[in-house]
């Protein structure tokens, strides 16, 4: 910043955290020494007024400079834990019009006045932003690295599901890959949206305490959705069936004289589902396109970029509503209700054999 600069400036923007100093001059005097109005405005308990907003716990501190001139000052930090500070931040929230400007500098009307409404000092046209380049850069840099890491998670390893059980005599085809898993991408898709808001939100407010009992509750319900679908993919149902016929059918085929591959080829697929691409997996199964599963993908991806925007808009997580947790709720439970049901190894043909080795 140049020398003579004061944030708040047009050229020398006040970014939200730091101290915003408003020069009063000699005109606030009304004739009477400096020091003299100081030690008054001082014992009135004044805040910062932004936009009509009051800032809570942004006590106006008053003095004189060398020249003689009024000057106010008041924190604009909405760093911390406790309700104040999240006071601080909405009224901040509410002074940019419902939405922090996190890189863009805005004009703001600036003044101090009473805790209770009210001003007490003339207005004045600040220019401010939400928060500085580093923690803007920093905010962004965790996002990134958050995002690369659990898309590789969900397209190496942790997105697809479990591995099949080998079978004696059925060898795994030549570069198997297992299907990805809709419950397990809605579990490391809300993980990465949750983990990411938080490191952005603890960069730029310095506020570690910003997770929501709604936020809680979200996770909840994705968390336990994961484990109900790990729960039924593990218990018996009629793929096993379905599988041992293909098993059988198999074998009977690689011991013909001479093998039939055709036949061979068939089965294995069954026997050992394989990826279609990770969007087909997502939403189908042995029927093809399955409309609770499309509503699902559809329903998460769109409430999490709602949650993203909610917290750039708000600079913390949102507080999501009962209807829109309940919405959600629903939403998983149709999922897994028709899960229970899902035909995932298609029918053998007629003449297949039945039974296990």
């Amino acid at each position: 910043m140049a020398a003579g600069q004061r944030p708040g400036s047009a050229t020398a923007p006040l970014v939200l955290g730091e101290t915003l100093t408003l020069t009063l001059g000699g005109a606030a005097l009304n004739g009477q020494p400096c020091s003299t109005v100081a030690t008054t405005l001082n014992g009135q308990s004044l805040v910062l007024v932004v936009n009509g907003q009051t800032i809570p716990g942004a006590g106006a501190v008053f003095e004189c400079s060398a020249a003689g001139e009024l000057l106010g000052s008041a924190s604009t930090s909405i760093a911390g834990n406790d309700d104040a500070a999240q006071q601080r931040r909405t009224a901040w929230q509410n002074a940019f019009d419902g939405f922090f400007s996190l890189g863009k500098v805005v004009p703001v009307k600036a003044a101090f006045g009473p805790a209770t409404g009210g001003i007490s000092t003339a207005v004045q046209t600040v220019h401010v932003k939400g928060a500085g380049g580093r923690d803007l850069m920093a905010a962004a840099v965790w996002a990134v690295a958050i995002a690369a890491l659990f898309i590789a998670g969900f397209l190496t390893r942790f997105g697809r599901d479990p591995m099949p059980k080998p079978v004696e005599g059925v060898p795994l085809p030549a570069g198997y890959s297992r299907p990805y898993s809709l419950s397990r991408f809605q579990l490391l898709w809300w993980s990465a949206i949750v983990i990411a808001c938080y490191a952005g939100i603890v960069t730029v407010t310095g506020s570690m305490n910003t997770v929501t009992t709604g936020t809680m509750a979200l996770m909840g319900i994705v968390g336990g959705t994961s484990v109900l679908a790990a729960f039924q993919d593990n218990r018996p149902s009629p793929d096993d069936d379905r599988r041992a016929a293909f098993i059988t059918q198999y074998l009977a085929a690689a011991q013909a004289s001479p093998p039939d591959s055709g036949a061979m080829k068939t089965a294995l697929a069954e026997i050992y589902p394989s990826s279609q691409g990770w969007l087909s997996d997502l939403v189908s199964d042995a029927h093809g396109y399955s409309i609770h599963r499309f509503q699902l993908l559809v329903w998460t991806i769109v409430l999490g970029l709602t949650f993203l925007y909610e917290v750039t808009r708000t600079l913390g997580m949102p507080e999501l509503s009962t209807e829109l947790l309940a919405l959600t709720g629903i939403s998983n439970g149709t999922y897994f209700g028709f899960k229970v049901q899902e035909q995932q190894v298609a029918t053998p043909p007629q003449g297949a054999a039945a039974g296990g080795t």
